[in-house]
């Protein structure tokens, strides 16, 4: 099956969008960002477009290039491991991303603040190892058709 580019771009752009939005709340001061709940709400809600995003894009490639329907997220990014398409590191860093996006979505109860604020300004890098990794492999895709 053909990969949907458009799709593609709409997720990457989804992830880009929402990355650039966190680095810039990441970037206030502790006091800058706590004197307004709003902002560690905002953070959280723009990690779940992100990772949500990571996540079609993850099944859309997984389905088109291994026709595998994965089960969870974690296998999602285990199937693009095993393609090749992201190496060990960068999937157990992305397997943690999805821990964090489960946490946040089933047991939000017990997602410490400062914790999300720590995620924000440590790892939004790995979205962007994630964005080149899937860039390479489609531009690879795109050189084989």
């Amino acid at each position: 099956m053909k990969i949907n580019r458009q799709l593609v771009n709409d997720r990457m752009r989804e992830i880009r969008e929402s990355a650039a939005k966190m680095q810039r709340y990441a970037a206030l001061s502790d006091a800058e960002f706590w004197a307004d709940e709003r902002n560690l709400y905002t953070v959280l809600h723009l990690f779940l477009i992100a990772l949500e995003a990571m996540g079609a894009l993850c099944t859309h490639l997984l389905a088109r290039s291994a026709r595998k329907a994965p089960a969870s997220f974690a296998e999602c990014l285990d199937g693009l491991r095993d393609l090749g398409i992201v190496d060990d590191a960068l999937a157990a860093q992305l397997v943690r991303m999805a821990r964090f996006r489960n946490l946040i979505v089933h047991r939000y109860w017990q997602v410490e603040p400062n914790r999300v604020l720590t995620y924000a300004r440590e790892n939004l890098s790995d979205f962007d190892a994630y964005l080149a990794a899937i860039e390479r492999y489609i531009q690879g895709k795109t050189q084989e058709a």
